[in-house]
C-alpha cells in the first residue's frame, strides 16, 4: 500500500472517531470496553453485550432474572443513545409491562424467539403508571426497550430482525 493510500486511510478512521465522539459525547459517559462483554458498562447500565437491531448496532444491558426484569429501567434517570434494556425470558408469553418509577418516555419492542419483532409500542410515557400496561397481541421472547423515539428515527417496526445469539449465555 502506497504511502498516500496510508494517509489516506488514517485520515478516513480519524474522521470517523471524530464523529462517533461528537454524536455520543453528551449521551454516553464512562464507556468502558474489554473483550469479556460482561464487563461493558455505560454509566450505570451493567452486564452489556453488543447486538443489531435492523441495521443498528447497539449495546443491551441483559435483564434476565425475575428481579432484573423486575426492576427494569425504573428510577434510572436516563438511557443513553446506543444502549438498550434487553429482557430475556425462559418462553414465550404475551409479557406485559408498565411504566412504574419511570423518569421518561420509552419505545417498546417485542420479538419472537427468532429475534423477529413482533409488537412495537412508541412513546411510551411515565404518566400511563398505573392506569396502562403494556403487552403484544401474540407470543414474544424478548422484550426491548430504548430510548424514545428510537423505532421512529431507525424504521424499525414490525418485522425488523434482531441479532438475538448474543444474548444466549
Amino acid at each position: 500500500m502506497g504511502s498516500l493510500t496510508k494517509v489516506g486511510l488514517a485520515l478516513s478512521i480519524a474522521g470517523l472517531m471524530f464523529f462517533v465522539y461528537m454524536q455520543y459525547k453528551q449521551n454516553v459517559v464512562g464507556v468502558v470496553l474489554v473483550e469479556n462483554t460482561s464487563d461493558i458498562s455505560v454509566g450505570e447500565f451493567t452486564n452489556l453485550v453488543s447486538f443489531t437491531i435492523g441495521r443498528i448496532s447497539m449495546l443491551g444491558s441483559i435483564a434476565d432474572t425475575d428481579a432484573e426484569r423486575t426492576q427494569g429501567l425504573s428510577d434510572t434517570k436516563e438511557i443513553p443513545i446506543g444502549v438498550a434494556k434487553v429482557f430475556i425470558f425462559d418462553s414465550s408469553e404475551k409479557w406485559s409491562f408498565w411504566m412504574k418509577d419511570m423518569n421518561y418516555s420509552i419505545d417498546i419492542f417485542w420479538l419472537d424467539e427468532n429475534g423477529t419483532v413482533v409488537h412495537v409500542v412508541e412513546s411510551v410515557t411515565p404518566d400511563t403508571y398505573p392506569d396502562t400496561s403494556f403487552a403484544p397481541s401474540v407470543p414474544a421472547r424478548y422484550v426491548i426497550e430504548t430510548k424514545a423515539g428510537f423505532a421512529k428515527e431507525n424504521n424499525i417496526g414490525v418485522g425488523a430482525v434482531v441479532n438475538v445469539a448474543p444474548f444466549s449465555r
